[in-house]
């Protein structure tokens, strides 16, 4: 099983390859965001959520 993390996970490009992702059999994602609410329900047990602010990775 491949495993993808994607940062800003509530991104037009972000939501467009979460399904595409979605509809590959072998694929985990683990998506980071900084606002959960703004995402909605994904409906797969493939899908981990994480919120968080990805700037503060720099610090």
């Amino acid at each position: 099983m491949t495993h993808v993390l994607i940062l800003g996970a509530n991104g037009q490009i972000a939501r467009y390859a979460i399904d595409l992702f979605l509809n590959e059999a072998d694929v985990h994602l683990t998506l980071y965001l900084r606002n959960v609410d703004r995402l909605g329900k994904l409906g797969s047990d493939r899908v981990r959520i994480i919120e968080g602010d990805s700037l503060l990775f720099g610090r």
